[in-house]
């Protein structure tokens, strides 16, 4: 934690989630996968992690004035991990746009009443590979049927598979890095 808090002051929160906490969550699930670390290990980090960016979030929420875009963040009925949302969360507020999660596993009429709700501009759905690309795609082509046409749907995190098909009106986002972009194209739009 003292590490994390240190690099965090160092580097500040962008910088932070994308050069540190991005990698490391690469390593730490291969290590999982690759049977080196336990199971409560990989849950102790992801905690430690959770806690951080939301700490950090709360005290940047507080200080920003709302803008624009408003982007609803969340996961499909079917994907419990959440922690690249919130690190996603976490780039869009730097960036300036105004957040909501609504956590994991929304079905998709609660993701559409949500996105009504809030006038949400962009929903932002974040994935692991701990879906099969099927899955993934009929869930995106269910709510892009769903949502309004001026509303933006950005798949992001594992979603190599989703790029070979595609799905027609969502705009994939893969990496942390390549959010500040796709908020300048959102903005260049509206102009």
């Amino acid at each position: 934690r003292r590490k994390f808090d240190l690099a965090l002051m160092h580097m500040g929160l962008s910088r932070f989630v994308s050069e540190v906490i991005a990698p490391l969550n690469t390593l730490i699930g291969e290590h999982w996968i690759r049977g080196q670390i336990e199971v409560f290990e990989e849950h102790v980090y992801t905690d430690l992690v959770q806690t951080i960016l939301r700490h950090a979030l709360h005290d940047l929420a507080a200080r920003a004035q709302p803008g624009r875009p408003r982007a609803l963040l969340t996961t499909l009925r079917d994907e419990p991990h959440g922690l690249g949302l919130l690190m996603a969360e976490v780039v869009l507020t730097v960036e300036g746009a105004q957040c909501v999660s609504l956590g994991v596993q929304t079905p998709v009429p609660d993701i559409v009443r949500a996105c009504n709700a809030l006038e949400s501009d962009i929903v932002a759905l974040g994935f692991t590979a701990c879906n099969g690309p099927n899955a993934m795609l009929n869930g995106l082509a269910d709510l892009r049927a769903q949502l309004a046409p001026q509303v933006e749907l950005w798949a992001g995190g594992t979603v190599a598979a989703i790029g070979r098909r595609g799905v027609e009106g969502v705009r994939l986002v893969p990496n942390l890095g390549q959010i500040a972009a796709e908020l300048q194209l959102w903005r260049a739009r509206l102009l």
